[in-house]
């Protein structure tokens, strides 16, 4: 039975991991509205160090031990009734082969796993999007040595069909570095003559997302944003609030053809002198939303509702403008580019005064005012970092390894039986 959303309650929400800054940033949407309590395998992960969160539980890692995850999964939801589960990361991939056995219990809100599997994984998106007409750089799908050394235009990006925060993309700048990355996936089985590999020419433009929050193929929430200063694996750590109507009719089509049911944001590159788009990857989870949330639309709470079953009406656009940015991230990606200590020191100040390239913008993850103890994961990873800056990619990488899904943990996934994982809630 579906409600109404003025009557909205306070609820009780469990979130499937705490390490990314998209639960980070889901915190901030939701934190004053309902009462949170997070899984992760870390006792470490930095949403545990956040007024909002009510209780952490830890939990086995849902890529490396995906039943284990699922039956930790089904006995907090048993021993301790929450309204909604809410999919942070890439978690839903697997939680989307049991989304009846899990809504039995909570609220939840993904597409039938064949449609999320057609979106995680890039060669497929870029076929849904030759089957829509939508525009994208030039790609090409690469299963062996011979055919990926064919490849003459460089600047290019080498990427696996699954790969997390840019841990499986190769930027590949001549043929010297084609050289290498060919060696090292060769090394890794990959070039097995069955997996696919994209080569994809650099897009045209700025890098830009447009997030979105769908109930059964209709559009209920939407925002977009343009990165002004890229970081760890190419992901925006700076970023501008923009409209740019084309593409949510193009992501409106993609959604309606999909039925898609739940969150999904798509990365592209918008040129501004033609004001042409090419988009470029597909992520089936609502993503960082600070941005949105500052700009008047809260897609996390929107994706809320829509777990419920709430009939909820589209949100309206948001401020265009706004800019927000990531303090602590700014010196990660500082430091994995082999900065200097004092060049790392400069652009963190910048970032936390909000001067120079930061003027006018506020932090996303580093909120003492709101949220005291959200001070401590910066100041532990900017101590690592000052102490060490070679730290910093082993820092990235322990911490993506809590919510990543490599593609031989999603190979595990889509195998298991469904007799298998149906016993995990029994």
């Amino acid at each position: 039975m579906q409600k109404n959303i003025q009557n909205s309650k306070r609820c009780r929400i469990l979130l499937t991991e705490g390490s990314s800054t998209s639960a980070r940033h889901t915190l901030y949407a939701l934190g004053d509205r309902h009462i949170i309590d997070v899984l992760d395998p870390s006792a470490l992960c930095q949403c545990r160090f956040s007024r909002y969160v009510r209780r952490w539980f830890k939990c086995p890692s849902y890529s490396k031990q995906p039943l284990e995850y699922l039956r930790f999964l089904a006995g907090r939801l048993k021993r301790d009734p929450y309204d909604v589960v809410l999919a942070t990361h890439e978690q839903g991939f697997l939680l989307a082969r049991v989304r009846n056995e899990i809504q039995e219990l909570a609220g939840l809100a993904l597409p039938e796993f064949s449609t999320i599997n057609q979106m995680q994984g890039k060669a497929d998106f870029v076929r849904t999007l030759d089957e829509l007409n939508l525009p994208y750089p030039q790609t090409s799908i690469v299963r062996t040595r011979a055919q990926l050394q064919q490849t003459q235009k460089f600047p290019c990006f080498v990427k696996l069909a699954h790969s997390t925060a840019g841990m499986g993309v190769f930027r590949v700048a001549d043929s010297s570095e084609l050289d290498i990355v060919t060696r090292r996936l060769e090394s890794e089985g990959r070039l097995d003559g069955e997996t696919e590999i994209l080569v994809q020419q650099t897009g045209l433009g700025k890098l830009s997302i447009v997030q979105s929050v769908f109930q059964h193929g209709k559009l209920v929430g939407t925002h977009c944003a343009q990165a002004r200063v890229q970081g760890v694996g190419g992901a925006p750590m700076a970023r501008e609030s923009v409209w740019h109507p084309h593409v949510i009719e193009d992501i409106r089509k993609l959604g309606q053809h999909l039925n898609w049911h739940g969150a999904l944001f798509i990365e592209y590159f918008h040129d501004a002198d033609s004001n042409e788009v090419e988009y470029m990857e597909a992520n089936p989870r609502i993503g960082e939303t600070f941005n949105a949330t500052r700009c008047g639309v809260n897609l996390c709470e929107q994706l809320v509702r829509v777990s419920l079953g709430e009939e909820v009406p589209p949100l309206p656009p948001g401020e265009i403008g706004i800019r927000t940015h990531q303090s602590f991230m700014i010196a990660m990606s500082a430091a994995t580019k082999g900065l200097n200590r004092r060049q790392l020191v400069t652009d963190l100040y910048d970032a936390c005064t909000s001067t120079n390239d930061f003027h006018d913008s506020e932090d996303e993850l580093t909120r003492w005012k709101d949220d005291l103890p959200s001070v401590i994961p910066a100041a532990a990873v900017v101590l690592q970092l000052l102490l060490s800056p070679r730290s910093a990619s082993r820092i990235v990488e322990k911490t993506v390894a809590n919510y990543s899904l490599p593609e031989s943990a999603a190979s595990v996934i889509r195998e298991l039986s469904i007799d298998e994982l149906r016993k995990c809630f029994d």
